[in-house]
């Protein structure tokens, strides 16, 4: 088999990032992408997409795309496949009833916030809060907290902070915590997601 290459790009000054792997068979759980529209083309192999419930195949030479804020996972159907995505920041401004929680979040993924903490902010008990904000965000709050835990840590590697550090400073309780979770979400390890990372400034 051809050797595995990755590559994640991100450009600072237009908030775009693009992932490129080659040759590789990892899979992404269900997960979403807040405010940015994801394009991608398979250029070798095939997946299976999973969006909203819904699956389909794409395969070689063959495009998808997926709205912001909608859950959708991967999976190789192919012994190696590689893979461009872009995602593209976009315009999702539409007010949500449980957007003061999604902020928090999103702002301070590090703080441990119960679900009855949570709930207390809308005024709604805790089995409806979790359902809407689902419904709302394609994740459950726990889900949506650990990838916004994750998502900082990848933009806390790429300044160059050690992966160690970078587990406290996004709420994990310690090193071994974050590595199973960024591992399980990105495919990789943060080590490995720093080797690929690389940061662009457009003029």
């Amino acid at each position: 088999m051809a050797a595995e290459k990755l590559q994640y790009i991100e450009d600072n000054s237009t908030g775009i990032e693009t992932v490129s792997l080659e040759h590789v068979r990892i899979s992404y759980p269900p997960h979403t992408h807040v405010g940015h529209y994801v394009f991608g083309i398979v250029t070798e192999g095939s997946i299976l997409i999973r969006v909203s419930g819904q699956e389909f195949t794409c395969s070689e030479g063959e495009c998808f795309s997926v709205l912001p804020d909608v859950q959708h996972s991967i999976e190789p159907l192919s012994e190696q496949y590689s893979m461009i995505t872009t995602c593209i920041p976009g315009n999702n401004d539409a007010a949500k009833e449980l957007d003061v929680i999604k902020r928090e979040i999103l702002g301070n993924p590090e703080l441990d916030l119960s679900i009855e903490q949570m709930s207390e902010k809308v005024n709604i008990s805790s089995y409806h809060m979790i359902r809407k904000f689902t419904s709302e965000n394609g994740l459950t709050p726990h889900k949506f907290q650990m990838q916004c835990r994750i998502r900082k840590a990848q933009q806390l590697l790429r300044q160059g902070y050690k992966v160690v550090d970078v587990a406290h400073m996004v709420g994990f309780c310690d090193q071994s915590h974050l590595d199973r979770v960024f591992k399980k979400q990105v495919g990789i390890s943060p080590e490995q997601f720093i080797q690929s990372a690389i940061l662009s400034n457009a003029d």
